[in-house]
């Protein structure tokens, strides 16, 4: 920690997160939105394991999904946000769909088996090695 940057405590930490579950940007709802808007239900849907009908209704509440609809929800949320940030929408889907080294795998296929840990991991050391 350097002399710029104030301790943060574990409890500040938590206290600052309890209020995410229900924030707007956060919910279910907005999330599942979000999804359809980048990448559109008949690609988000199969990559978070549920039909397109569901995740219509994910989107519309009119219907919660369960911890681990909102886990995937999470978690797919996130690898679109770390593509948003590393590539154009052309180069993810390339890089998404190419083998890669340091996966071993194609990133699609890593992360439909180990969720998305591992691609960002990847799209991370891409981002440095190609500005860092």
């Amino acid at each position: 920690m350097s002399a710029e940057e104030p301790a943060l405590s574990v409890t500040t930490v938590f206290a600052s997160l309890s209020w995410l579950r229900d924030a707007p940007g956060y919910s279910p709802k907005a999330i599942a939105e979000r999804l359809i808007g980048s990448l559109g239900a008949d690609a988000a849907a199969p990559l978070l394991g549920v039909s397109e009908e569901l995740l219509g209704r994910w989107a519309a509440a009119q219907d919660a999904p369960d911890v681990h609809g909102r886990l995937q929800l999470a978690d797919l949320d996130a690898l679109v946000g770390h593509l948003h940030g590393a590539f154009t929408p052309a180069q993810a889907m390339v890089w998404m769909c190419s083998h890669n080294a340091q996966l071993g795998s194609k990133p699609i296929d890593v992360y439909r088996i180990q969720g998305s840990g591992p691609v960002i991991g990847a799209i991370r050391a891409q981002a440095k090695e190609a500005f860092g």
